[in-house]
C-alpha cells in the first residue's frame, strides 16, 4: 500500500512520470524506498523513508475512505425491526 501511495504522490523535479519505488529495508520503524524515475535526468534515483506513524496513518485514510461510502447502511444480516 505504501509503495503504490509513493508511486502515485512521489515525483522527481519537474518529471510528470510515475515512479516505480522499491522497499529496500526496514529499520527501526522506518520504511526505506528506493524511487527511480526512468527519465532522463542525470539522477534518476532517490530514496524516501517512511516511519511507521506515516504507515498507519496511509493505512487508516484508506480505511477511512472505503468505508465512508457504506456509512448509513445496515450491516449485511442485520435487521432494522420494522418488519
Amino acid at each position: 500500500m505504501v509503495r503504490a501511495h509513493l508511486e502515485r504522490t512521489e515525483r522527481h523535479g519537474r518529471c510528470r512520470r510515475q515512479p516505480y519505488a522499491r522497499e529496500l529495508q526496514r529499520t527501526h520503524g522506518v520504511h526505506r524506498f528506493q524511487l527511480e524515475c526512468g527519465g532522463w535526468h542525470a539522477t534518476d534515483n532517490w530514496t524516501k523513508d517512511v516511519t511507521a506513524s506515516e504507515v498507519a496513518a496511509l493505512v487508516r485514510a484508506f480505511v477511512d475512505k472505503t468505508l465512508a461510502p457504506q456509512e448509513g447502511r445496515p450491516s449485511p444480516g442485520t435487521t432494522t425491526g420494522a418488519g
